[in-house]
């Protein structure tokens, strides 16, 4: 937070950032402010005019926008609570952008979270004068006009962009963030305004279609039904959705994000607004990991391929670990910090037959300065502050010195096949995972465990910042538990005592053990926003992101 000033809204004096706009000074006074073309992380374009203040000046009060203006010491601003210059003119706004617009509420995939709708509530609530014989203008391009039943021009609707996103012509606003998206964050221009005046209309550039890694954001900032993804078109009516805060698992950046479900299901995966981390931003193949939550997930245990309850594939893995003379134990950085100090827990308990492993044979991609950071191992850094080697290379050398391996949520054998050939000559092993992938096929003993969108648990991203997973209520099968969970079960049979892992407080005093940054660090500290720690050790690749 910058430096602190005092302004005077509504005649009351506030205590304001000046660092920021004043549309936001006036969000943390207590006098929210309506808008749409403002968006805190985009530059500012100030051409829908709906967050317009009074400002006393020089020469006296003056409508202005507060999107572009900035705070200064004794500024006296007036907001709708008390200037009825500010009430008419947002009515105005509201009037004009209504005047032409499609009655689509009823079907449009936004109506519950379109900010339209929202603002006609607050500023608007003005009667129509258009006359009935009068019809909408509607917006939309010679290309894709069309004429309905009742003889009426419409404009395009139902518009395939490309891929990932369907446009609705006529129900655009002309707020422009989406064209600054591409523009400005997605540093591709595929959408852009032609036609002028009232005339113009969204669309792409001739014969081209809207494909971008991270075109799907531009569905979320959109404030009207104009621009919908895909994959949650008609879905789901939004206002039935409930949200769980998390954060992404396929990067080490950690792009925070919820977890939106209802009915035991879940609908999307949406960005959640970290400016340290994320911004406001996801990129398409994390938001649509929510389509294998449900996909080609394991439910039941296995031994030596034949089904087996989870209890006896635990009891079978607890055994092979017991009676293993030397014992491969492979951590991985897919996995929480707290699955991974229970693995470490385990090979202490193990003594000396127990070795452990790390690192990943997935490549490093550059970090796109977005939402990646270019590693696809989301907790590398917490292996590393735990001291664990990248040394995956070494147990396919050395393959052959064990009886037994323990492979934790990593998939080897579909990251490097060769490689993990190798690992065939341990004669037993034991596979914890979320889903029927190649390494479980591979297994002799197949444990099933919770995923990612099913535990609370921590990850440190490549910035030095511990975040949160949190627990969506919404799991494939309700018995099934967290990595740490069933080691502590599995170690129960293969040592003379368990892990005494008995709840989440048990095992995070495992991972302050395990990593000093940590050691004075509870989970109520994090918050939703993580926490950065002072580390020692140097960061990983991509952290610039």
């Amino acid at each position: 937070m910058g430096e602190m000033i005092t302004i005077n809204v509504d005649g009351v004096d506030r205590e304001v950032d000046k660092d920021q706009p004043l549309i936001e000074a006036l969000g943390q006074a207590g006098a929210p402010t309506p808008n749409f073309c403002y968006h805190p992380d985009l530059k500012v374009a100030g051409n829908c005019r709906i967050c317009l203040v009074e400002v006393e000046g020089p020469r006296g009060p003056a409508l202005m926008i507060s999107c572009h203006l900035r705070p200064a010491p004794g500024m006296k601003v007036r907001t709708e609570a008390s200037s009825e210059k500010v009430v008419k003119a947002r009515k105005g706004v509201m009037e004009f952008l209504l005047v032409n617009h499609p009655l689509d509420c009823p079907i449009c995939d936004k109506a519950g979270e379109c900010t339209l709708q929202e603002h006609y509530m607050t500023s608007g609530r003005h009667e129509s004068r258009l006359p009935e014989e009068v019809e909408k203008a509607y917006k939309g391009g010679a290309d894709h006009r069309f004429t309905d039943t009742k003889g009426v021009s419409r404009g395009g609707k139902h518009i395939d962009l490309g891929p990932t996103i369907i446009l609705d012509q006529e129900r655009c606003i002309l707020c422009d963030r989406c064209t600054r998206f591409m523009r400005d964050v997605a540093g591709d221009e595929q959408l852009y305004i032609a036609g002028r005046g009232d005339h113009a209309y969204i669309t792409t550039f001739p014969g081209e279609p809207l494909d971008h890694a991270y075109d799907l954001n531009t569905t979320d900032i959109c404030p009207v039904g104009a621009l919908t993804g895909k994959d949650f078109r008609f879905q789901q009516r939004v206002w039935f959705l409930k949200k769980t805060n998390s954060i992404a698992p396929d990067d080490s950046l950690g792009a925070n994000l919820t977890i939106e479900h209802h009915r035991g299901k879940v609908w999307r995966l949406m960005p959640r607004r970290n400016p340290e981390v994320n911004k406001s931003w996801i990129h398409n193949e994390t938001r649509l990991l929510y389509q294998e939550l449900d996909r080609n997930r394991l439910t039941a245990g296995a031994i030596n391929g034949a089904p087996a309850t989870l209890g006896e594939s635990m009891m079978a893995a607890g055994k092979a670990l017991a009676k293993a003379g030397r014992v491969a134990l492979v951590a991985s950085g897919h996995l929480t910090c707290e699955d991974n100090a229970a693995l470490l827990a385990l090979a202490a308990r193990l003594g000396e037959k127990a070795e452990v492993f790390a690192g990943s044979w997935l490549p490093i991609g550059e970090a796109d300065g977005i939402a990646r950071s270019g590693d696809p191992v989301a907790n590398r850094r917490a292996l590393q502050l735990m001291g664990l080697p990248d040394n995956l290379d070494a147990l396919v050398e050395r393959a052959a010195e064990f009886d037994t391996l323990l492979v934790i949520g990593h998939d080897l054998w579909q990251a490097a096949p060769e490689k993990a050939q190798a690992l065939e000559v341990i004669q037993e092993r034991v596979v914890l995972d979320s889903w029927n992938n190649p390494s479980a096929k591979a297994a002799t003993i197949v444990v099933p465990v919770r995923c990612w969108a099913e535990i609370r648990g921590t990850m440190i991203n490549c910035q030095d910042r511990i975040q949160m997973l949190n627990a969506c209520p919404v799991c494939i099968n309700d018995e099934l538990e967290a990595v740490w969970q069933v080691l502590d079960r599995i170690s129960g049979h293969a040592c003379d005592a368990p892990l005494a892992l008995a709840s989440q407080t048990s095992v995070w005093a495992q991972v302050q053990s395990r990593i000093a940054a940590l050691a004075d660090v509870q989970y109520r500290h994090i918050g939703p926003l993580g926490l950065p720690l002072t580390v020692n050790a140097p960061s990983l690749v991509g952290a610039e992101a």
